[in-house]
């Protein structure tokens, strides 16, 4: 099995010079670092947390060619015109892409790195299943929130529809929030001092442990109410 120390806080140091200098000038200056500290760290840390998620029978992995996002920003539809991005970042899934349904995600960030689990902005006939999976199983759902919140996780509740979404009707009141939202997301903050340590592969483990509930909720959904 690969080890994993943590990251180098030069890592750091590089991103957030490249916040400062966002040009291809001095990134292809830079890119041995970048090379070096971020993206060969990325690479390794991918490999032996899908190593780690596997023993804990977590079904979620990681293929450092096909999950990790690039450095280099797509920026045609974004008023943000900079071509790189100032964090490294990559998801875990069921078929180790970027593309399937319910991810763990994680984000290297000289402002606040974390990890974070669930339906991150997923496409309309997702989010429709994904509803429908709460109002077939409400008190299921109603027990898996109260059991995150019991370990101190809470979804993410500031990304609601104002009413409820078209084709939906008498949902019960004690639904109605859940209903409204517009994807699953909790997230963990990841101090430095976790980043740059071998406790990081712990850490996102042991969450994508406790996530598994809610993954496990939304791949049930998704199955059962599959065209």
């Amino acid at each position: 099995m690969t080890s994993f120390s943590g990251f180098d806080p030069k890592a750091f140091k590089f991103l957030e010079e490249l916040t400062h200098n966002q040009n291809r000038v001095w990134f292809g200056e830079h890119r041995s670092e970048y090379e070096q500290f971020v993206r060969e760290p990325m690479k390794c840390f991918t490999d032996v947390l899908s190593e780690n998620l596997a023993k804990k029978e977590v079904p979620v992995w990681g293929d450092p060619k096909r999950s990790l996002f690039r450095i280099n920003r797509d920026a045609r539809f974004s008023k943000a015109k900079h071509p790189y991005n100032m964090h490294a970042s990559g998801l875990f899934t069921r078929t180790g892409d970027k593309h399937s349904p319910g991810v763990l995600y994680f984000r290297l960030d000289p402002l606040g790195s974390r990890c974070a689990a669930g339906y991150l902005q997923p496409e309309a006939h997702i989010l429709k299943k994904l509803r429908l999976g709460i109002l077939n199983n409400p008190k299921s759902w109603i027990a898996l929130e109260k059991a995150l919140k019991r370990k101190g996780y809470e979804l993410d509740y500031s990304h609601t529809l104002a009413r409820i979404p078209r084709g939906f009707s008498d949902v019960p009141a004690d639904l109605e929030r859940a209903i409204k939202l517009k994807g699953w997301i909790i997230r963990k903050q990841l101090p430095r001092s976790v980043i740059c340590s071998k406790e990081l592969i712990k850490e996102v483990t042991g969450f994508a442990k406790d996530m598994l509930p809610l993954l496990s909720f939304g791949w049930h959904a998704l199955e059962k109410f599959s065209d």
